[in-house]
């Protein structure tokens, strides 16, 4: 028996020990199966609020609960006759079980994890890696008039309008006025009355607004200029920078319980995985090579 096997069958053998210890004081016997009052605790720990309001009030629901508890353990009873029945679903099961007893250690194991204090380590992090933890990046908002085009529209169509929208821009960047451009020639809805107000604080690459308008508006050098004409799904954009807020950076305090939350995690993940790693293969393992190649034979005559 390897160590893996061992672990997985000591945890077995503990919760068989428990079960036992639990089946000294039934308080529910019903065709062989038995709920303890300790098993029965903790059931009633898994109940919603309402489910133990109902239980405590009514005797009918309660009933109802704990039949379904038996209903449960009844099948739950079956599954090795089954399994043993339906040499299909055999392993199918062994390996779901162990998968089980597999995860069930290792959330002991993970629970009984001691993490240490992080609260120095974070202020490290925070001075020497500020730029990941507690970077603010610049945002900007802006106006913008819109020439829609649409899909399919036709050569000579587009290039009018994208004359039009040069036009525009040119006589935005000689002085012209803005909001009357705005309700002179924006083909968005409601243009007029926002005054083409993109009422939206914008950082590069912002998720929900379009590429070439996040990269456009940060294309623009100083507040209150123009950019080149913007190509979007919507149309051609002639985008005004109105306001920038510079980068910045939060304070330690408030980062702190994320960058520890972070190191924690690390640190579970790095424990959980030398501790698994100990029961990797050993020396001492014996493996029957020839039985291994034949059943993958089949296969690789399938690639």
């Amino acid at each position: 028996m390897n160590t893996i096997q061992k672990i997985l069958m000591t945890a077995v053998l503990q919760l068989a020990l428990i079960t036992a210890a639990f089946a000294q004081s039934p308080i529910v016997q019903d065709e062989g199966i038995v709920i303890s009052d300790k098993e029965f605790e903790y059931l009633v720990t898994r109940w919603t609020k309402q489910m133990r309001d109902v239980a405590i009030q009514d005797e009918g629901d309660r009933l109802e609960l704990i039949n379904l508890a038996l209903a449960n353990k009844k099948i739950a009873r079956q599954a090795d006759e089954v399994a043993q029945q339906n040499p299909d679903v055999l392993w199918q099961y062994q390996l779901g079980l162990e998968a089980y007893q597999r995860d069930f250690v290792l959330r002991q194991y993970r629970d009984s994890l001691q993490v240490p204090d992080f609260s120095e380590l974070a202020q490290e992090q925070y001075t020497v890696n500020r730029e990941k933890n507690a970077a603010i990046p610049e945002r900007r908002i802006s106006s913008h008039i819109l020439f829609v085009t649409k899909p399919g529209m036709p050569g000579d169509a587009r290039e009018k309008i994208t004359a039009d929208a040069q036009s525009v821009l040119d006589q935005l960047r000689a002085g012209a006025d803005f909001v009357e451009m705005v309700k002179q020639y924006s083909g968005e809805p409601g243009a007029a009355v926002k005054e083409g107000k993109f009422d939206k604080w914008v950082q590069y690459g912002e998720v929900g607004v379009s590429p070439p308008y996040s990269e456009g508006l940060f294309t623009i050098a100083s507040v209150g200029e123009y950019s080149e004409l913007v190509q979007t799904q919507f149309g051609l954009h002639i985008i005004r920078l109105d306001g920038i807020q510079e980068k910045s950076f939060k304070s330690f305090d408030e980062v702190k319980a994320d960058i520890v939350q972070k190191l924690e995690a690390e640190y579970v993940k790095l424990a959980m995985k030398e501790w698994v790693g100990r029961f990797q293969m050993t020396n001492d393992a014996v493996i029957d090579s020839e039985a291994v190649e034949s059943i993958l034979a089949p296969y690789a005559k399938q690639e």
